[in-house]
């Protein structure tokens, strides 16, 4: 059964991380959204932050009372999100996520984040900030898949 939520409270419920907001851009002829997508292996193995700006994610989780140690960024595209066909990102524990484009308004892009074995979510990206996502256990620690603004 999949479920389809598109508040910014549900996803922290669900999750108990992060801040919603990604850059959203919007071209003529077809709606779309760049995301920056990172994944990264969020372990209680060590305390290796690499990169290090990262530290600033193993500062939120902290705060959220999640006990991971080490935080170590496994991939990092820059990928256009369209409502026509789901985006694919390939996990590193064999499995793939998809994100597709719902709807944008006022500046807001709803983008729905489909993972195996987690729920589907609708969630709601702006112009600054990250969405953390769950994406599967992996070698030992957790997969957190990272929505954001794409770098410059």
């Amino acid at each position: 059964m999949m479920r389809h939520m598109s508040s910014g409270r549900v996803l922290l419920a669900v999750l108990g991380l992060g801040v919603l907001m990604p850059l959203v851009s919007q071209a003529q002829e077809e709606q779309k959204v760049s995301v920056q997508v990172e994944v990264v292996l969020a372990s209680k193995k060590g305390s290796e932050v690499d990169p290090p700006e990262l530290a600033k994610m193993k500062e939120q989780f902290q705060k959220q009372n999640f006990n991971f140690t080490s935080f170590k960024r496994l991939s990092n595209d820059k990928l256009d999100v369209t409502a026509k066909q789901a985006t694919e990102v390939k996990l590193p524990n064999g499995s793939n996520a998809s994100l597709q484009l719902v709807g944008m308004k006022d500046g807001t892009a709803t983008v729905r984040v489909a993972i195996p074995r987690q729920p589907t979510l609708d969630v709601e990206l702006g112009r600054q900030g990250a969405v953390y996502q769950k994406a599967g256990k992996h070698v030992g620690g957790e997969l957190i898949l990272v929505l954001s603004p794409p770098s410059k």
